[in-house]
């Protein structure tokens, strides 16, 4: 018996698959122009915004700007009072170096500015002489917040003046100052790591960085001080960066190398400030610590081992203490501030 008509006419099976598998496409490319022409905007990914740094500032005078125009504290801020404690400081205007900073690193940035004028780094340095107002680790780092992303630390040029106050006074009375200085380096490199210690326990996903120390006879003040002073200050100043903080690159830590910078020691650095002193840089020394301590943290660079004539500070002649005597501490000062005052 014959099929019926429709079997007869019924196309052979790979040609209907084909035509199946045509129309299907042609079906899925309508579907498509008509998506396209409904108005619907094609899917678009949205990047997410660029991460908050909580930038943290420990620090003394420095820190908060003295000598800068606009500064955080002291008589050029224009409430002409100065912190009782390292409260945080509000001066996003500020031109000493931790405002300029915080306005240089990308993306929000919150800053809160712990440094205090007149602190040194622990509670030995702060023994060392009378009327010195506070500590970074028993003061600053309990109000370090826990989210800290970015702590930056410059310390030691109080801790400097207080080691050679006190060792000078020593050589005064006949006494030889180089083991005492030596324990006071070890102290401080000892106390440095306390405190970096207690740093990471209290923002453990903090990044850190550090600034060493110029050599103290070479800047303005020190220069004007006499031979067996500034021998003191940089024995004391070289000692601390070279043997304390320079190590610190070895951990990991980025170090701004100020001991071997020569902006550290111009003179355009510190003159003219509303409160220049040579100690405190001035806007444009705030300026270019800011840019090194940015440089420091997107490209880090062991600080150098040996930089002359910076880095070097001869020998402690009998001669040069000899020169010693109660007119090389005016005020009782070595014609530096005073504990307390930036």
């Amino acid at each position: 018996m014959d099929s019926p008509t429709w079997q007869k006419r019924q196309a052979p099976r790979p040609v209907r698959l084909l035509l199946l598998s045509m129309a299907i496409g042609m079906l899925g490319w309508g579907l498509t122009a008509c998506s396209e022409t409904s108005g619907s905007p094609p899917a678009v990914l949205i990047p997410s915004p660029p991460a908050l740094t909580r930038y943290v500032a420990l620090g003394a005078s420095d820190a908060v700007g003295f000598n800068a125009s606009i500064s955080c504290d002291g008589p050029a801020n224009a409430a002409g009072t100065r912190p009782q404690r390292s409260e945080p400081l509000d001066c996003p205007n500020g031109t000493g170096y931790v405002p300029r900073l915080a306005r240089l690193l990308p993306g929000p940035v919150e800053l809160i500015n712990l440094g205090r004028s007149g602190a040194v780094l622990s509670p030995a340095m702060q023994a060392l002489r009378e009327g010195i107002p506070a500590n970074l680790l028993q003061e600053q780092v309990p109000r370090i917040p826990p989210d800290a992303t970015l702590i930056t630390l410059w310390v030691g040029g109080n801790d400097t003046n207080a080691i050679v106050f006190a060792a000078a006074q020593r050589a005064l009375q006949g006494e030889d100052p180089l083991p005492f200085i030596e324990r006071q380096i070890q102290q401080f490199a000892a106390d440095y790591q306390t405190l970096l210690q207690a740093v990471r326990a209290r923002a453990p996903q903090a990044r850190l960085a550090v600034a060493n120390l110029p050599n103290f006879a070479l800047i303005p003040l020190g220069q004007q001080q006499p031979r067996g002073l500034r021998q003191l200050l940089a024995l004391v100043s070289v000692g601390l960066s070279q043997r304390a903080i320079n190590p610190l690159s070895q951990e990991g830590i980025p170090v701004v190398d100020l001991l071997c910078d020569p902006r550290s020691y111009r003179r355009e650095s510190f003159f003219p400030g509303p409160l220049a002193d040579g100690f405190h840089p001035n806007d444009r020394g705030y300026a270019d610590l800011a840019e090194a301590f940015l440089r420091i943290l997107q490209q880090p660079v062991p600080p150098q081992r040996h930089c002359p004539p910076f880095s070097e500070v001869g020998s402690l002649a009998p001669e040069a203490l000899a020169e010693l005597s109660s007119s090389s501490f005016p005020k009782a000062e070595l014609s530096f501030p005073s504990p307390g005052k930036p």
